[in-house]
């Protein structure tokens, strides 16, 4: 049993998440489903608009302020079909802004989906953050064949 399949589902919120409203200008987005982080607002924001899109729902577990100055948020969801089940943690500064953004994705196969989609969907300037076709594919055999 996952944790997701356990945990309840909250009512959905109206609005964008905290960290989302609240990012930083200098902040960084480090995604299993990235080669590399994406650094600046700006740009966080122009990869995120493409991958909300990619999901078909999202059922959250948990979302809110987990500590002293974290983030965290919970949900699953289907890309194509497939399952998808993601953990966020954001790191929020002295000015309640989140300077640092991770996001688990979860099964492989599943994050390797998402990342060959996000590479024929971003602008081209962020194309080698995400996998093409052929490394999809080569990473897909490769765990299937363990």
């Amino acid at each position: 049993m996952k944790f997701n399949d356990t945990a309840p589902v909250m009512a959905p919120a109206g609005g964008p998440p905290l960290w989302l409203t609240k990012l930083a200008e200098n902040a960084t987005l480090e995604a299993t489903v990235l080669k590399r982080p994406v650094e600046g607002r700006a740009d966080i924001l122009s990869v995120i608009k493409h991958a909300v899109s990619l999901y078909e729902f999202q059922h959250h577990s948990y979302k809110g302020v987990v500590g002293n100055g974290l983030y965290m948020e919970s949900y699953r969801s289907r890309i194509q079909g497939l399952p998808i089940e993601t953990v966020l943690v954001a790191h929020l500064n002295e000015q309640g802004e989140a300077d640092s953004v991770v996001i688990n994705h979860r099964p492989l196969k599943a994050a390797v989906l998402f990342s060959n989609l996000m590479w024929e969907r971003v602008d081209e300037r962020f194309r080698d953050l995400y996998l093409t076709g052929p490394e999809a594919a080569a990473l897909n055999a490769a765990s299937a064949a363990t």
